[in-house]
């Protein structure tokens, strides 16, 4: 599924581990949620509040850090879903995951993703911030082989 400003299409590339692409700015956030929430729910019912506020989160990271908008990206892969966000934000300086400062109103932002999720990467260039978001899947039981 491809979505951009709401509107979805499907992916143009069979057997692609990639389930939604979608472009956002600050009106978008609703949309953000209910996308994360769609996907998590059919593949990690369990987690759908871990997913959906972990990448709310680093989404309006990428629209205030990153010039007012970001890109969505969600991946299934064999055990886990991975949901990168990425911004054209020009600093070339990676963000930092610190420790919640009970006292601060900001900054808390990919200390909540990170204590959501299972694991967090950041990558940072002079033109773009990636940042990817695993979501463990449950563990599948292995198949037998067959005879």
């Amino acid at each position: 599924m491809e979505c951009h400003h709401g509107q979805v299409t499907t992916p143009t590339v069979d057997g692609d581990t990639e389930l939604v692409r979608l472009d956002f700015g600050p009106d978008d956030l609703r949309r953000v949620r209910e996308v994360v929430r769609t996907v998590t729910q059919d593949r990690v019912p369990e987690r759908v509040g871990d997913a959906e506020m972990a990448v709310h989160e680093v989404a309006v990271n990428s629209i205030v850090h990153g010039g007012g908008h970001g890109h969505l990206r969600i991946d299934a892969l064999d055990e886990s879903l991975v949901f990168t966000v990425e911004d054209d934000d020009g600093g070339g300086s990676a963000p930092v995951v610190r420790e919640a400062d009970h006292q601060a109103v900001s900054g808390r932002g990919l200390w909540i993703a990170e204590s959501l999720t299972d694991r967090l990467v950041i990558e940072s260039t002079p033109a773009r911030t990636t940042v990817r978001l695993h979501v463990n899947l449950p563990s599948r039981p292995s198949r037998a082989p067959s005879r």
